[in-house]
């Protein structure tokens, strides 16, 4: 979202910092991980459309529709979930420290599906797959707990975000 100039909290160096990212992966320098049944690709459809020729968002969301299957591009894990809806992999910790952070109240149940993924793809492979973020304020508030539970974090646009309270 940030990328595509569409989060008004955003500053221009910010919008810069992600679109960076975004080219980074359009080169294939960055490796991409998502769920196998695209519920994340289906996050990113919910917010932005794909567009080759449009905003950096819009490439993205492109690239991600066609190349879901290469292999050298794209990792795919598959996400399982216990019979009361929650994923198995996102840590089982009673959520007691979601409640730590009072400017956040809790933490979003809708992104518990990159915790997990994060944790699946490192059980698999025994490498990090770190979860960007640059607008999102929750993220950073949680940045320890995720770590403590073996979820890197990339923030971008950190100091802009310190400085402005988020």
């Amino acid at each position: 979202m940030t990328a595509a100039g569409k989060n008004a909290e955003a500053s221009p160096h910010c919008e810069l910092e992600c679109e960076d990212i975004v080219n980074r992966v359009l080169k294939g320098e960055i490796e991409v991980v998502l769920d196998d049944a695209d519920s994340i690709i289906t996050e990113y459809r919910n917010n932005m459309h794909p567009d080759p020729n449009g905003t950096r968002a819009g490439q993205f969301l492109m690239y991600l529709f066609l190349n879901k299957h290469r292999r050298s591009r794209i990792q795919r894990v598959k996400l399982e979930k216990n019979d009361h809806g929650h994923f198995i992999d996102y840590p089982d910790n009673g959520d007691e420290w979601l409640t730590e952070v009072p400017r956040c109240e809790r933490f979003d149940p809708d992104d518990k599906i990159w915790v997990a993924l994060a944790l699946r793809f490192k059980r698999e492979t025994g490498r990090d797959a770190p979860i960007v973020n640059a607008a999102d304020r929750c993220w950073l508030a949680f940045e320890s707990h995720l770590e403590a539970a073996g979820v890197k974090l990339e923030v971008l646009c950190r100091d802009e975000r310190q400085r402005n309270g988020n």
